[in-house]
């Protein structure tokens, strides 16, 4: 004989904040948005793509030609080719599984969701400040730490958590409005008026 209670879920405080993130992430990427939401993210994304094809890919080519293997220019030109080519894979694959786990559940889906939340802080806490920063003189290879670049590194970042403070507070605003709009469609449903 089956009983019909289910054990409830447990609610501790990692489960509630996994479970957050996971509700942001599907209204970030799939959900309704302002402008303001669609140029962060576009802008975030453009970004990230920037440093992931052209960034990695020059680092790679100054490490082979002249800071760790002093290898030729032709030797470099090719490895930076493939590394940058395959990082484009990456994004590509990225890209489809981000629009095949739309609406679906499950362990996989939920991690791709936490892939996306994971790419959007470090794109936007580290990869944007960083390329301000050598935007603004500054460099690791050589290093080369000037006042100016690391104060614009650190105003990058700044503005970078602020707008994701943003972007939570834009999720709850319209989270609350369709849970409105939600109640009161169900209200007028009810059996009773």
């Amino acid at each position: 004989m089956t009983s019909g209670y289910q054990i409830p879920t447990r609610r501790g405080p990692v489960v509630r904040l996994a479970r957050g993130v996971e509700d942001f992430m599907n209204w970030l990427l799939y959900g309704y948005e302002t402008w303001l939401v669609a140029v962060l993210k576009g802008v975030t994304l453009f970004l990230f793509m920037y440093f992931l094809i052209f960034y990695i890919p020059n680092y790679v080519y100054y490490a082979i030609t002249l800071y760790v293997l002093d290898f030729s220019k032709d030797v470099g030109f090719l490895v930076a080719n493939m590394i940058g080519g395959g990082n484009f894979v990456l994004l590509i694959i990225l890209a489809v599984w981000t629009q095949a786990a739309r609406g679906r559940t499950g362990f996989f889906w939920s991690l791709i969701r936490y892939l996306n939340f994971l790419q959007l802080l470090l794109a936007v806490l580290v990869l944007i400040p960083f390329m301000v920063f050598n935007l603004a003189g500054g460099s690791l290879i050589p290093p080369v730490f000037t006042f100016f670049s690391v104060a614009l590194g650190a105003l990058s970042a700044g503005i970078g958590a602020a707008a994701l403070v943003y972007l939570y507070l834009e999720y709850r605003r319209i989270t609350r409005q369709e849970a409105a709009a939600a109640t009161t469609a169900a209200t007028a449903w009810s059996p009773g008026s």
